[in-house]
Order: structure tokens, then C-alpha cells, then sequence
């Protein structure tokens, strides 16, 4: 597989900005000064996520350089998430709560790096809130439209977050990740199963073909 599409596949976790050097940064995000409506679609957003403990349907990738990849995503809050991409694309993103962790099957390699420093860290706390703990860079509407844009304050140069949903009624259709250089992978979902009962199996890693391969730690 190709340098390329492993940063790709890896961009799903905004982790590609991390695991690339050199790294230009983009311009940090500044906080949006939010309006009446603004704060009140927040606790409407808030209060979505905070009703929603597991999460499985299909996902569509689509990488900076325009590569799609498609697959099955699996969500349990806090910080455990599964990615299984479809052929050709050989890997699985797991999320276990604390470690993102990266297999790569064709390569035999795994990546794992804290969940904590990638910006779907503020999507998948234990409470969705909007507070000093999580910018907010701005707040769009459009047509049946909702995008509210994040970032984490204490990184603000290292990417943002935008949350992308269906609007009257509030449905959650993905998101885009900007990593610091200013490059965005979208990922959109379909066929959305909220509060389905899951196996915790899902998010462990260690049982399956990859155990025992080397596991590289990037702190």
C-alpha cells in the first residue's frame, strides 16, 4: 500500500498531521463570538450527542487528494470508535478509550498514538459540552444545513474539528478534519443505527491476526 493512502486512512483519527514532519502550520483558529442563536443551537447539538452512547452504519471517506474509501464505523462514548475499511484499503482504526490504534495488514505494521491528540477527542467525552474546554471557531447555517467548526485551545494551530449535520430535524451526517497544514479529510455517513447493543470486543485490539506484531509508541 502506498505511503499516500496510509496517510489517508490515518487522517480519519487527524493523527496525519502528527505522524508527518515537517509540519507547516495553517493559521490558528480564533474563537467565534457566538450569538443568541449560536449558544442555543450548541445545546441543541450538545444535547443530540449526549442522548447518543453507540453509533454503527457506513462511512465515506474522502482524503485532501480526493481519494475516497468506504467502510463500517463503530462508536461507543467515551473514546471508543472502530473504522473497518472495505477492500482494497488493508486497515483498522481502533479507538479502545485511551490509544488510537492503527494496523495497517498489507505493510504487518501498527501505529498507536493517544486519542487525547486528535481533535475527535471533544466528540467522544464522556459529556458533549460546549465550554472553555473546547473553541469554537464559528457556527454555519444553510439550507437544512448546521457546521459548527472546533479546535482545541491548548493546540489551536494543530487542526480543527467541523461537525457537519442535517438541520429541522437535527441529524449528525459526519465531518471534516483541517490538519495543521491546512488539508481537510471529510468523512459522511449513511445507514446510522443510534444506540445499537455492542460487544466492548469491538474496540480492543490484541485478540485478532495482528497480535504480536511490533507496535511503535509515538508519544
Amino acid at each position: 500500500m502506498s505511503r499516500r493512502r496510509f496517510l489517508l486512512a490515518m487522517a480519519v483519527t487527524a493523527a496525519a498531521a502528527q505522524l508527518t514532519l515537517p509540519v507547516a502550520y495553517a493559521a490558528a483558529p480564533a474563537s467565534a463570538q457566538l450569538t443568541q442563536q449560536d449558544r442555543q443551537d450548541l445545546q441543541r447539538i450538545a444535547g443530540y450527542f449526549n442522548s447518543v452512547r453507540t453509533m454503527k452504519g457506513r462511512f465515506l471517506q474522502v482524503g485532501p487528494d480526493g481519494n475516497a474509501a468506504e467502510g463500517q464505523i463503530f462508536l461507543s462514548r467515551p473514546g471508543r470508535f472502530r473504522f473497518e475499511f472495505d477492500p482494497p484499503v488493508p486497515m483498522l482504526i481502533v479507538s479502545d478509550g485511551a490509544y488510537i490504534i492503527m494496523e495497517d495488514r498489507e505493510l504487518r505494521s501498527v501505529e498507536r498514538i493517544p486519542l487525547g491528540a486528535t481533535p475527535l477527542d471533544m466528540l467522544l467525552r464522556d459529556e458533549v459540552k460546549f465550554d472553555d474546554s473546547v473553541g469554537i471557531a464559528k457556527v454555519e447555517r444553510g439550507a437544512a444545513i448546521l457546521r459548527v467548526t472546533l479546535f482545541e485551545p491548548s493546540r489551536p494551530k494543530e487542526g480543527t474539528l467541523t461537525l457537519v449535520f442535517g438541520d429541522r430535524p437535527l441529524e449528525f451526517a459526519g465531518w471534516t478534519v483541517t490538519d495543521a497544514q491546512g488539508k481537510t479529510t471529510s468523512i459522511s455517513l449513511s445507514q446510522i443505527d443510534f444506540n445499537p447493543e455492542l460487544s466492548s470486543r469491538l474496540f480492543s485490539y490484541g485478540d485478532g491476526p495482528s497480535q504480536g506484531r511490533e507496535l511503535r509508541r509515538r508519544r
